[in-house]
């Protein structure tokens, strides 16, 4: 009859400690989701500025960088409210581990109306604890969406500023896989500092929080020493627990500090890897031609051995960890009730005083052992950080080196003239290519530049542009003319068709439809005409020789003064080739010519033939 009484007050309460809850989420939601939109608004207005400066970081001041930035009031505020929820949750178990003192002890003293009423209790203080988890973790998360996209646009800026990504990808070895580090590391790094934070936070709080609930239950244990009488240890069960976790944290630095450093070059040979692959993907016709399968894989099954090697070496470290963890985490199970069953076998305290000692010495335990348990997270941490600085102090290295070996002064003046006066090129080893280069290009005229292969000649047409930096002497350009470069193998970024004709323009116009059409037809493209909103990767879609008619509509839209065409028609036929130089000097007229070919055909459509022999350096002897 008892049990039946209690248990409907039980379902009442229940039902309107259930409705209250259910209303403070639907608060919590709104409010929280309001922030959230406004908070990303606010994001994309203020994101512009670049806070990533060229210079040498270190993890510390990588992290360090986005609480200093204009995102930092946001920044403070959201991981104010995400560590004061953790607080929270710590005093959540502090109430658990008193509500098993009591529920354990009703339920010795055998009395069914205290045993109910802390099981409802339970209930209420359940719900509670699972809500501010779940919302600890949904505002945590939104700030690490946050905090990885400003890091991403910081690390995206970085790497285009002063054209590093291409001194980087063509100077530099020792970079691998810049894109990887960007997409992976940046997410890897925010996510994991703030999981750490948490834990780190949740620690502190969790140790001061059950020392004292701990010191109260201990009492004092007395130790007789002989002759030297007894010697009482106030608040014993406290010290047993901190002296145990400092323990397990030395030697579990002393196993694991190895992991960093495997985990680091973990990362680097699975992006090398990945990237074998990729190169396979971007080339696969031409393995294919060659009947190149066999070679490709021996490479790859290098690259995965070594994958797999220092994996292999990963695992005997982490097997030695776990050897230690796992011991130090069992004996943590029975270490507590051993030191705690002489205070309940005295009657110091009842069954419920010995379940919450147990809570309480455990609680200290986990939390002093903090770095014990996350020690694989941390020095997966210090490998992304490792991998982000180091990209970092390469991006400067290459700048620095860049500014040191860039010696081509350039200059603009009002003559439409492109001067080259006393320019010498070097490769990046040092070696010089070509000595002395004094050459006028005036407006109106038409060049083509000629030698043997390697001599030179792209390089030349590199430095006139401006980003290749092994270099000397002066280049004049016009003041008010615009240049455009045709390298080769024209670049097809990923979007429509019409982005790709446009590039680098960014904006895609409708009033431009007609001209994109009338464009693809001037340049013998009009099967691609239905095609020019659909979004591909054309550099795969399209056959080279698509490629360059699409860099010459590209030009018929831009309508530059100068053209500069670096064996732009390589892949066309001699009829196609004609056709499109035809097609330049007719449509504009205005505009010059400077080609770079090896084909006698190019002759007929310039007026003026540089033959870089003659700058060719030859050394002494």
């Amino acid at each position: 009859m008892m049990i039946a009484v209690f248990g409907g007050i039980a379902i009442k309460f229940c039902r309107k400690a259930i409705s209250i809850i259910k209303k403070k989420i639907i608060e919590i939601v709104f409010l929280i989701k309001y922030y959230e939109l406004r908070s990303l608004f606010t994001f994309k207005v203020k994101c512009m500025k670049q806070f990533l400066k060229p210079r040498h970081y270190t993890a510390w001041q990588l992290i360090k960088l986005y609480w200093q930035s204009d995102q930092r009031s946001h920044a403070y505020f959201v991981f104010t409210i995400v560590m004061i929820m953790t607080i929270f949750l710590v005093g959540f178990d502090v109430a658990f581990s008193y509500w098993a003192n009591y529920f354990y002890n009703a339920l010795q003293a055998y009395n069914i109306r205290e045993t109910v009423y802390w099981l409802i209790v339970f209930c209420v203080l359940a719900a509670l604890y699972i809500i501010l988890a779940v919302y600890r973790y949904y505002i945590s998360q939104l700030f690490a969406l946050r905090w990885r996209r400003w890091l991403t646009d910081q690390f995206v800026n970085r790497w285009l500023e002063k054209r590093d990504y291409y001194y980087l990808e063509t100077f530099d070895e020792r970079t691998d896989n810049p894109d990887q580090r960007i997409q992976e590391d940046v997410g890897a790094l925010v996510t994991a500092s703030i999981s750490l934070s948490m834990g780190l936070i949740s620690s502190i709080t969790t140790f001061f929080a059950f020392i004292y609930v701990l010191w109260e239950l201990s009492g004092e244990i007395r130790l007789p020493l002989g002759p030297l009488g007894t010697l009482h240890i106030p608040g014993y069960l406290v010290w047993v627990a901190i002296v145990y976790a400092l323990m397990g944290t030395y030697f579990a630095f002393k196993i694991g500090y190895p992991l960093i450093g495997l985990n680091f070059e973990q990362q680097r040979r699975e992006a090398t890897f990945r990237f074998a692959a990729i190169d396979l993907r971007s080339h696969a016709e031409h393995v294919a031609l060659y009947r190149g399968e066999a070679h490709q894989k021996s490479i790859l099954d290098r690259l995965f051995g070594r994958v797999l090697e220092n994996w292999f070496f990963i695992i005997l470290r982490q097997k030695k960890l776990l050897w230690f963890t796992s011991s130090y985490n069992q004996v943590a199970v029975l270490l507590p009730l051993l030191v705690a069953l002489p205070n309940y076998f005295n009657k110091v305290f009842l069954l419920g005083g010995l379940m919450q000692s147990l809570r309480a010495f455990s609680s200290i335990q986990e939390a002093s052992s903090f770095f014990v348990n996350a020690y694989t997270q941390i020095a997966e941490w210090r490998a992304v950080a490792r991998r982000l600085t180091t990209f970092l102090d390469h991006l400067q290295e290459i700048d620095e080196s860049v500014t040191r070996q860039k010696k081509l002064v350039f200059e603009k003046k009002p003559e439409n003239k492109i001067i080259s006066k006393q320019v010498t090129i070097t490769t990046p080893q040092g070696a010089t290519l070509l000595k002395n280069i004094n050459e006028i290009f005036t407006h109106g005229n038409h060049y083509l530049i000629k030698g043997v292969s390697g001599i030179g000649k792209s390089t030349f047409i590199r430095a006139v542009a401006g980003i290749w930096p092994f270099a000397a002497g002066e280049i004049v350009l016009p003041l008010e003319q615009k240049l455009m470069y045709l390298p080769q193998k024209p670049y097809m970024p990923i979007g429509t068709l019409a982005d790709a004709i446009l590039f680098p323009d960014r904006q895609h116009n409708p009033d431009l439809e007609k001209k994109l059409e009338q464009v693809l037809k001037d340049c013998k493209l009009e099967n691609l005409i239905p095609r020019l909103n659909e979004t591909a990767s054309w550099s795969e879609q399209l056959s080279p020789g698509e490629q360059q008619r699409v860099a010459f509509a590209r030009v018929l839209l831009h309508q530059p003064d100068w053209i500069f065409l670096d064996e732009s028609t390589s892949m066309l036929d001699l009829q196609n080739e004609e056709y499109l130089y035809q097609l330049l000097r007719s449509r504009l007229p205005h505009c010059s010519l400077v080609s770079v070919g090896h084909r006698p055909s190019l002759d007929a459509f310039h007026d003026h033939i540089i033959n870089m022999a003659k700058y060719s350096y030859q050394p002494a002897g």
